[in-house]
């Protein structure tokens, strides 16, 4: 991430805690008020649901699991209408006390979401580069990009889909690093695929 990517998820990081600590005293007053026997243990059922649900949508769809995005999506609305719902019951009986306590967790929800999107921005193309000159210039091995785009001729000679993650898997890279790489070398016609599976340039010279 750039620094200036750094200093919002700091931010944004601070401002989700407090609406996270908000949002967990609000959903322990609910529960006491509904008699559960631990009131303090209930928030995980709602709060921590939808966060962790927020992240499970995300990956489902870079995955492209489609069942599992359906129900995270089901979970991720049930969890924070659930708790919307809740801390609207337990707030001060006027309009401004319902709004705000209406709006903490949607506010919490968005906040988190943003956090999540900031840490899986891949890196700029300038960073990219960067990176593949640093690891040429210190050391003999190959470099991550190097590595990178082995691993996608091989795969690709294999006759395998490729995706971000298989790619990164395979050349031990990170998975940011993996999709940013992929789209790269997708978009270089020089290592797409031919009908046959080989690579052009094992093909070049050929018959």
């Amino acid at each position: 991430m750039s620094r200036a990517q750094h200093i919002l998820a700091v931010i944004v990081g601070l401002i989700t805690g407090v609406l996270l600590m908000e949002s967990y005293g609000a959903m322990v007053d609910a529960a006491r008020a509904g008699g559960r026997a631990i009131p303090e243990l209930w928030p995980l059922g709602t709060e921590a649901l939808a966060l962790a649900m927020e992240v499970s949508v995300l990956e489902a769809k870079r995955l492209g699991h489609r069942a599992v995005l359906r129900l995270s999506w089901l979970l991720l609305i049930a969890s924070v209408a659930l708790s919307t719902l809740l801390q609207v019951a337990v707030a001060p009986p006027t309009l401004v006390g319902y709004l705000t306590a209406g709006a903490t967790p949607v506010w919490l929800l968005g906040s988190f979401a943003v956090l999540s999107l900031l840490y899986r921005t891949p890196a700029p193309a300038t960073d990219l580069a960067a990176d593949t000159e640093v690891q040429q210039a210190t050391s003999g091995e190959p470099s991550k990009r190097e590595r990178a785009r082995q691993a996608y001729a091989a795969l690709i000679a294999a006759g395998q889909p490729v995706t971000g993650a298989r790619l990164a898997e395979a050349a031990d890279i990170s998975a940011s690093y993996g999709r940013a790489l992929l789209a790269d070398f997708q978009a270089d016609p020089t290592l797409a695929a031919q009908p046959n599976g080989q690579r052009p340039d094992a093909a070049v010279g050929k018959p």
